[in-house]
């Protein structure tokens, strides 16, 4: 290990999947116009003192009590017909208490970069489909040094995804979904390559004037990091989990509240992280 489990574990609840703000203003996947955007500030806080062990049982966190409190500033917008560039940047606080002591730090988390691509750069009528290539970058060095709390995993992820949407029982209910394959690259300051992941989102939300709500089911499932050569499959990742979240009009935006509940995983904690956002767009269809 490069570093302490108290690190591993805080780093752990940066690096967890986390549900991403809305796909576009409307609710809906269709890529936005050139020119219209949204703008969201959102915060999410998660605690936890259990983690999901190697074979999915639950066990307490040796390093006591793991705590994340993040801002993420996110915002996307029409490039060109048929094109959005969507982009998140998160500021995470950490802090770890152990019997012996506490731990805190606070800094800038990974940036992440999107284009996602509708059919309309085809030529095509806009339907509710498209693809999103994506990138994150580390937003600081990983620490060797075991009593810093990493904010970052250190290395560049690329990501493809296929997004489908589509509304049923007269626009009163709507179903979105994507698939994808995440490519995690080796951080060559501590060899390690944390291994690469699959995921996949599938939600049902309905619209109820100028409420919304949704109810959604998220999956991980990664192969095992490889550090300095050696594989370790023991240490992959895996995380099932349901996020409901509602949304209503409030001024000139909408705010955004939710939940993520892990059911289920491999090596990454149990807790319950709850969410806040505003969510300003302009523009648009």
């Amino acid at each position: 290990m490069v570093c302490s489990p108290g690190a591993a574990w805080a780093q752990a609840m940066c690096s967890a999947p986390h549900a991403a703000p809305s796909l576009a203003a409307s609710g809906s996947i269709l890529v936005l116009e050139p020119g219209a955007g949204w703008i969201q500030l959102a915060a999410r806080g998660v605690r936890s003192d259990r983690f999901f062990g190697a074979g999915g049982e639950t066990h307490d966190l040796p390093a006591g009590t793991v705590s994340t409190g993040s801002v993420y500033l996110t915002g996307a917008v029409g490039l060109v017909r048929g094109i959005e560039l969507w982009a998140q940047v998160p500021v995470h606080h950490l802090r770890v208490v152990d019997p012996a002591q506490a731990r805190n730090r606070t800094g800038i988390g990974d940036p992440r970069l999107a284009l996602r691509v509708g059919t309309e750069l085809l030529g095509l009528s806009p339907r509710p489909v498209s693809l999103r290539i994506g990138l994150k970058a580390p937003g600081s060095d990983f620490p060797v040094d075991p009593r810093i709390l990493p904010l970052t995993e250190g290395q560049l992820d690329y990501e493809i995804a296929a997004e489908l949407g589509t509304p049923i029982w007269s626009d009163r209910l709507y179903v979105v979904g994507w698939a994808g394959y995440r490519w995690r690259t080796e951080d060559t300051s501590t060899g390690r390559e944390p291994g690469d992941e699959r995921f996949a989102h599938l939600a049902l939300g309905t619209r109820l004037g100028s409420a919304r709500m949704e109810l959604a089911i998220e999956a991980m499932d990664g192969i095992g990091p490889i550090q300095n050569g050696v594989s370790l499959p023991a240490s992959a990742r895996r995380l099932v989990q349901i996020n409901p979240s509602v949304g209503w009009v409030v001024g000139r935006g909408r705010l955004e509240a939710g939940a993520q509940i892990p059911v289920s995983g491999r090596n990454l904690p149990t807790g319950t992280a709850l969410s806040l956002g505003y969510l300003v767009a302009w523009g648009g269809r």
